[in-house]
């Protein structure tokens, strides 16, 4: 038996994401992402990943109310340590951030299927920008990038959204190529755009039931945190102080 079935995408789909009458059946599909927590979490923490679970936060919300009128999709989101947070604040002002003002790595289902996502969302700006700064210094960083784009094979795929609305898709197995990668980047503002990358799965793929979804999924999620760690701001991955001692914010050429 798999993880999720074909009637669970129902109430992500259409006007049942608006309807209350279907918040039983999605609290439903988010048990089952609770029970994957259960088992990947622990693995997460052997691994001594910088991601962590807010109870507060990392969970998406199963009901439809005033605040979300519309479910489309439902996950379970991982980011940085508090401490990294408010290392961050303290080092460039401002208000602490909201969880949902940095990057993060999750689960999900929607009315398509599953997904494994890396969301730098726009509000994400510090570690937009970080991610943005790090690929203006040259040659290696893109190497980098490429090869970590590279090990996702055919299965994972950007988007680019503003405000919601999708700007341009476009394969990872593409974005290997220089000249692909070029011109998406060219196209990707800090703070304006979400970027985000998925593996996405059918809900009735072998690889979904329930004797070996865990490993599968942490599997994935393993091959999109080197992406994560390559992007998101950290004390030991900081390239934002580094662009303030340069005088040009371009994209570095090849």
């Amino acid at each position: 038996m798999n993880l999720f079935s074909l009637n669970d995408l129902k109430a992500l789909q259409g006007e049942a994401a608006s309807d209350p009458a279907y918040d039983f059946a999605r609290k439903q599909s988010r048990n089952q992402l609770v029970w994957l927590h259960e088992r990947i979490y622990s693995e997460v923490r052997a691994r001594r990943w910088d991601l962590y679970f807010r109870p507060e936060w990392s969970f998406s919300p199963t009901q439809v109310t005033a605040e979300c009128p519309t479910i489309h999709a439902l996950t379970l989101r991982y980011t940085k340590a508090e401490t990294v947070v408010r290392l961050m604040q303290k080092q460039f002002g401002g208000m602490m951030p909201h969880w949902d003002e940095l990057a993060w790595l999750g689960i999900g289902l929607d009315g398509r299927g599953v997904f494994i996502e890396l969301t730098i969302p726009a509000s994400a700006r510090l570690d937009a920008q970080n991610f943005y700064n790090k690929l203006t210094q040259g040659a290696p960083e893109k190497r980098t990038l490429r090869q970590i784009l590279a090990e996702l094979g055919g299965e994972g795929a950007l988007t680019l959204r503003r405000e919601g609305t999708e700007v341009l898709r476009v394969r990872c197995a593409r974005l290997v190529d220089l000249n692909v990668l070029n011109t998406t980047l060219g196209k990707f503002e800090p703070g304006v755009h979400d970027w985000q990358i998925a593996i996405r799965f059918l809900v009735t793929d072998p690889r979904l039931a329930t004797n070996v979804a865990p490993d599968e999924l942490t599997y994935h999620l393993a091959q999109l945190y080197g992406l994560y760690q390559f992007a998101v701001w950290s004390p030991r991955n900081n390239y934002l102080d580094r662009a303030r001692e340069q005088s040009t914010s371009e994209i570095a050429p090849s």
